[in-house]
């Protein structure tokens, strides 16, 4: 039987050289044609499938910091974000007395997957049946990032030990290195210097916030500071505010200061001053500063007397009423609120049909609630490694 000819034009793309292509004449003969054509081909596809694996494994030398350049930005921006929404929520449940819980994040762990591909087509009959139809040569390369996410649950008794026990006097002296209005956050941290109390639901008394002013310009000038004596020793340190290197005005304001602490019998004459102090239970009969600090949950308690409620839910009893309001000055920041998202907002969190927010223009709020945020975080990381609880992971998809 002779074969036809376009049949035997196709069977000619497979010679194996420059020579006119041998015209089978059988059926046998075109079939073993066919079989000794394709070896070239099929080694020459092999080499580029090689090729293409080879290119993809030397590629993998550049996915992992690449994965690293593009994914640590993204998990950290979502990371840092979600933080800030927990910690509003909890702020805003707080008003309303209702009942809060906190995840941390414990480890994100991201596998890596790579692969290649590479196909071919090839036709082999009459031209008019594949005519346009083949792909001759394909690759492709998969990337796929799958993220395994572990949280922490924060409850039970040593986290609320925790949020309910006064902050150090090294926490209180690192949260006033970071914030940029001292004296605010001495109103929030402070609950007694020297017999002088700061009530939460009432303004500052005015002689204890004169006292925040001085400390704070002489703290700002390094006339004071404040520190561990030399023999202190754990789980009990021992603190003393040392005061040096004043001038004649500073002297003066010195003086006032020792005033408003009741120390009589200690004089600013140019000399260094060392007054050892003790911290929250008012025990040390030495101590000539007594001061006792607030708690994680007191703070939030502050912030969340600080937001605008709306009427309905204060008129329908929803939302507890305030025995009073703070005035501005003595106000730590402005949660504000809106019945539709807010596009203005650094962080905003949806609640009983509205959502509360804080405003991106209003300055003072927004750095009182990264301070709170970094001492909530202070207590949220001691509860998470004092003792291992259970995790939950989750793969993210």
């Amino acid at each position: 039987m002779r074969v036809d000819p376009p049949s035997v034009r196709v069977c000619a793309l497979f010679s194996r050289n420059a020579n006119p292509p041998t015209i089978p004449n059988t059926q046998d003969e075109l079939s073993m044609h066919i079989r000794i054509s394709r070896e070239p081909f099929l080694r020459s596809a092999l080499c580029g499938v090689l090729l293409g694996a080879g290119a993809a494994l030397s590629g993998c030398a550049s996915v992992g910091p690449a994965s690293i350049a593009n994914g640590r930005s993204v998990y950290n921006e979502v990371i840092n974000s979600t933080e800030d929404e927990q910690l509003l929520n909890v702020i805003v449940r707080e008003r309303y007395d209702q009942t809060f819980g906190m995840l941390t994040v414990a480890s994100v762990t991201a596998s890596i997957k790579v692969s290649a591909n590479l196909n071919g087509n090839v036709g082999i009959g009459p031209t008019e049946n594949y005519a346009g139809n083949l792909v001759p040569l394909s690759a492709g390369v998969a990337y796929e990032e799958s993220p395994t996410i572990s949280y922490t649950p924060l409850s039970g008794e040593m986290f609320l030990s925790r949020m309910l026990t006064p902050i150090t006097l090294a926490q209180a002296q690192l949260l006033l290195g970071a914030s940029e209005d001292e004296v605010i956050w001495m109103r929030q941290l402070y609950r007694r210097v020297n017999g002088m109390n700061n009530p939460m639901d009432q303004p500052t008394p005015a002689k204890l916030v004169r006292f925040f002013e001085l400390q704070a310009k002489l703290r700002n000038a390094g006339v004071i500071t404040t520190g561990r004596t030399a023999a202190s020793k754990l789980p009990e340190p021992e603190y003393c505010v040392r005061i040096s290197g004043y001038d004649a005005e500073q002297a003066t304001e010195i003086r006032e200061v020792l005033d408003l602490l009741s120390i009589k019998d200690i004089k600013a004459d140019g000399r260094e001053i060392l007054l050892p102090m003790n911290i929250n239970n008012g025990s040390s009969e030495n101590a000539l500063i007594q001061i006792q600090l607030r708690s994680a949950l007191d703070v939030i308690r502050i912030a969340s007397r600080s937001i605008e409620v709306p009427e309905e839910d204060t008129k329908s009893g929803v939302a507890p009423a305030l025995a009073s309001q703070y005035e501005d000055e003595n106000r730590l920041m402005t949660i504000r609120t809106s019945k539709s998202y807010p596009r203005n907002a650094v962080v905003a969190v949806p609640f009983r049909g509205w959502w509360y927010y804080v405003d991106a223009s209003d300055t003072r709020s927004k750095r009182a609630f990264k301070i709170l945020r970094l001492l909530v975080g202070l207590r949220m990381q001691e509860s998470a490694t004092d003792k291992p609880g259970p995790v939950l992971t989750i793969p993210a998809r």
